[in-house]
């Protein structure tokens, strides 16, 4: 509906219109029509939840964006993080030797550090992803004589175990021997008390008469205390194989590995 206004009026000259000048204003009401449309936007989830396949997980970075990535992977990742091995074998399993640690008048009775030389090939560092970032190399010697291999259980908390296997045979120089074995650890600063200490076994019991090989796979486990987890840099427990027997003979070593669970 349009509103006319009239005005009619007299200028006495100081107005800006003449006199008899008559204004009209027509003010017209129109109805505008405004048109919402919703349009349906799949959001993050909904897009990889469309294009998720049989056996897949969703996953979200630290954007917030979600993926599908498959369960295998996944699982796999997550194993990689928290349990794996760290294996030292001889050349007895590329063609070669196992090494030779003797036992003779001076240490028998007594625990001695074994011998072992690596193959070139032997090294197995599969060890969990906090062991490598935390020490690269995860041992300590070479093996050799006064050189013994010490392993490092830096990046490991009070949550870890380990299982250590030892691959090994004895020859004794005389008959009704006895061979034990045992891990000895050393633990990080500041623990009462800060001595070492050993898990122990008797891996042998050699009765079968002498100058023959006895072969063993001892296998000792423990968890990760809080006098040998990882302290700081630098600072964590250690751990070496060493055996005793009571008569003189012939350790030949073929491996010895850590399995590890973070």
């Amino acid at each position: 509906m349009s509103v006319i206004r009239t005005v009619t009026g007299v200028n006495d000259g100081a107005e800006m219109f003449q006199d008899g000048t008559q204004s009209s204003v027509a003010n017209t009401n129109e109805a505008n029509t405004i048109n919402n449309t919703t349009v349906n936007k799949p959001n993050a989830i909904e897009t990889a939840f469309n294009n998720i396949q049989e056996n897949d997980a969703l996953l979200a970075d630290n954007e917030g964006k979600f993926t599908n990535v498959p369960l295998n992977s996944v699982i796999g990742n997550a194993t990689l993080l928290t349990q794996g091995y760290y294996g030292l074998l001889s050349g007895f399993y590329f063609s070669g030797q196992a090494t030779e640690t003797i036992i003779d008048g001076n240490n028998i009775n007594t625990f001695v550090d074994v011998l072992l030389d690596v193959d070139l090939n032997g090294t197995f560092d599969k060890r969990p992803q906090a062991m490598k970032d935390a020490n690269a190399s995860g041992v300590e010697g070479d093996g050799s004589q006064g050189n013994p291999i010490i392993f490092s259980l830096e990046g490991l908390d009070t949550n870890s175990f380990v299982n250590f296997r030892a691959s090994m045979a004895f020859q004794p120089d005389e008959d009704e021997g006895q061979l034990e074995s045992r891990l000895l650890f050393n633990r990080h600063s500041g623990t009462t008390p800060s001595i070492d200490f050993p898990i122990e076994e008797v891996s042998l019991s050699m009765q079968n008469g002498a100058d023959k090989d006895y072969v063993s796979e001892p296998l000792l486990s423990f968890f990760v205390g809080d006098t040998i987890d990882t302290n700081g840099v630098g600072d964590a427990g250690k751990c070496r194989f060493q055996i005793k027997s009571n008569v003189q003979g012939t350790l030949k070593l073929r491996a010895l590995t850590w399995y590890i669970n973070k």
